[in-house]
């Protein structure tokens, strides 16, 4: 479990892009130790450019300036791509739907692709807005971008793991990989909606990048909010309930929340970094022991986030919500 932690570490990853350097194996041993003691950490370092982080803030601020009519065009379908509008995400215990709007782009399928044939939940076609083809371009680099930043973080895991560097990339080939763009407006400081209530992430790890406003608050063991502030050329790294069962408990998927009382508006950009669909999902090599054996059954991946999404997402359980943001 994580420790009762008041602040998150910064880890530069700069050594990691060469696997000749000397401190690859430390970037491994820091992103272990966060992921062991806290389940959160931001990383420096990440060949992600500013200028592109920054052009897909504007992006985002962009798309969500946009008539509603126009976003309404491209409403989320089965494949969880497309805009989600206000109200539409309520987490699990709660009575209130999470006070955000979001627009959401996961792995480029083509129409022909043998894995559209299958028809499963998750695999499908990017919806995006007509005649924006540079907009599109934009978030498309970002999301190769940010791949290779997730596969960095996971051979770093390997390498922590004594397992094979290159051990999880054979698991994202066509991955259910999902960015979202996310638009949180001020929030009235009462009991009523949260920006995001209290939970914790579903998959393997997720990238997030914060705009400055702020928000984001993490809990840790004693039950204490700590502030995960926007640090400049950072990004947000947090491990997910999969990797959580994935590596036995030994790393933690912990609660956090976004309390948007800045009185202006928010954007935050996460990349929820899961696996193939059919990719199973069973302890990880060194994660068991005698003395500590596996305490989960294999899944798979896709089944497992298509099912938190079925119990958490109003539209896939009888159609998008038309309330607005404060409804």
């Amino acid at each position: 479990m994580s420790r009762s932690f008041d602040s998150i570490p910064v880890i530069d990853l700069g050594p990691l892009w060469d696997m000749g350097s000397s401190g690859v194996h430390e970037v491994a041993r820091q992103i272990t130790q966060a992921s062991t003691e806290i389940g959160f950490f931001y990383v420096r370092g990440h060949h992600v450019s500013r200028e592109l982080m920054r052009a897909v803030y504007f992006a985002a601020k962009y798309f969500f300036a946009l008539p509603d009519e126009t976003k309404r065009a491209i409403s989320v379908n089965s494949a969880h791509r497309g805009y989600v509008p206000f109200a539409q995400t309520t987490q699990p215990g709660r009575k209130h739907a999470d006070l955000k709007e979001s627009f959401n782009f996961a792995y480029p399928f083509a129409a022909d692709d043998p894995e559209m044939s299958a028809r499963r939940p998750l695999i499908g076609l990017n919806q995006w807005p007509r005649n924006e083809l540079e907009w599109r371009a934009l978030l498309e680099e970002y999301y190769a971008a940010v791949f290779e930043l997730g596969q960095g973080i996971l051979r770093a895991f390997a390498i922590s793991l004594d397992m094979p560097v290159d051990f999880f990339r054979g698991l994202y080939r066509k991955p259910l990989v999902r960015a979202r763009l996310i638009h949180y407006p001020p929030q009235a400081a009462d009991d009523g909606p949260q920006s995001a209530a209290e939970h914790t992430d579903y998959g393997t790890i997720t990238i997030l990048w914060q705009d400055h406003v702020g928000g984001l608050q993490v809990r840790n063991r004693a039950g204490a909010w700590v502030d995960a502030p926007p640090i400049e050329d950072s990004f947000v790294i947090n491990i997910g309930d999969m990797l959580q069962r994935w590596s036995n408990d030994r790393f933690v998927s912990t609660p956090h929340r976004v309390v948007n009382a800045s009185g202006r508006e928010r954007y935050s950009i996460p990349v929820f970094y899961d696996p193939d669909y059919d990719a199973v999902v069973e302890c990880l090599p060194h994660c068991a022991s005698s003395e500590n054996p596996a305490k989960y059954e294999p899944i798979v991946a896709g089944d497992y986030i298509n099912g938190r999404y079925d119990s958490t997402y109003t539209y896939r359980r009888g159609g998008i919500n038309t309330v607005g943001v404060h409804g």
